[in-house]
């Protein structure tokens, strides 16, 4: 089969199409044929070993595939057969053929589009887990969210919607703002503008909730400083390059707490409650209440092509690979 394989850390020559032997399903496991793939954020680190987590080269990367289920290992309980359409998240989702126990895969409604089922599940999980498990959110609560035309800033508007929240999002262009308004938002404000007054006069007099911020910086502590009584600074990452310092006496001052995310550690810790909120976020996916936006489609041929649209950051949506 073709695979995307990391033969040393380094450049993205590093990252090539070979062909190696196809796995076979083990029990317990269900090898899929993989359709689509998304190029994330994180897939790209990793694949660098710029990530907390370096696997030994050479591995496969990616994490998040859709496609056709192939074979069912020996002794498998499952309702999956050949022929169903899946989704799924798994190291090493950047191949022709993926093998994964069968409870991490995932049947999709028939008719689905593999492309948006690939991209649609690990941002939204991310962001559930962080504003409902982490964050607490409340039905009323006014959350603010932080590079809210990325991939999982974008899920947090949504699924904050979803979750009855009033939704302030920042953005940085024109066109990224008419992305987020149209995924829900409920104001959209210039990230590039000095937003922290803004944001107040949005929040009115009880102040932000929940911040959600992916993004890091110097604008982790000019979001805080937004936060009312009592409010959660959610930590996802540091897609803008830098780690922000927060003065920590602004915890007392508002009563707020800084709130880390690690939903590979939750996944690891908390198997089967992080297995239930994947579950409940395909399930979102599948009803129409949360969609992901697709920036462009292209074949693993075309890798190095796609892993340059996946770092433009004046782009919008999710980068997807084909086999």
């Amino acid at each position: 089969m073709k695979a995307l394989q990391v033969l040393g850390y380094g450049p993205d020559d590093h990252i090539t199409v070979r062909d190696i032997a196809q796995p076979v399903p083990r029990a317990g496991e269900v090898r899929v044929r993989v359709q689509a793939s998304g190029i994330s954020y994180v897939d790209l680190l990793l694949a660098r070993g710029a990530y907390q987590v370096r696997p030994t080269p050479p591995f496969i990367p990616g994490s998040e595939y859709a496609g056709v289920v192939d074979a069912i290992g020996p002794d498998t309980e499952t309702g999956l057969v050949p022929g169903d359409l899946v989704c799924g998240t798994r190291q090493g989702a950047w191949a022709e053929y993926v093998c994964a126990p069968a409870s991490r895969v995932h049947e999709l409604p028939p008719g689905t589009d593999p492309a948006l089922a690939s991209v649609a599940t690990a941002s939204a999980y991310t962001a559930l887990y962080a504003l409902r498990e982490r964050g607490g959110i409340r039905a009323g609560d006014t959350l603010l969210v932080l590079g809210a035309a990325g991939a999982v800033g974008h899920a947090a508007v949504q699924i904050g919607k979803q979750l009855g929240a009033r939704v302030l999002a920042l953005a940085s262009t024109d066109a990224k703002r008419a992305a987020v308004r149209a995924a829900g938002a409920d104001a959209v404000i210039d990230s590039g503008s000095d937003w922290k007054d803004m944001v107040k006069r949005q929040a009115g007099p009880r102040g932000v909730d929940l911040v959600f911020d992916p993004v890091g910086g110097a604008a982790t502590d000019t979001a805080f400083r937004t936060l009312g009584w009592g409010g959660r600074h959610l930590m996802i990452g540091f897609a803008g390059g830098e780690i922000g310092a927060l003065k920590t006496n602004l915890s007392i001052v508002k009563g707020a707490a800084l709130v880390g995310v690690d939903v590979r550690q939750y996944g690891e810790r908390e198997p089967g409650r992080a297995d239930a909120l994947l579950r409940e976020c395909i399930r979102w996916f599948a009803e129409g209440r949360i969609c992901p936006v697709l920036r462009c489609v292209l074949p693993v041929a075309c890798f190095a092509q796609a892993a340059e649209h996946a770092q433009d950051r004046n782009g919008i949506g999710r980068v997807v690979i084909t086999f």
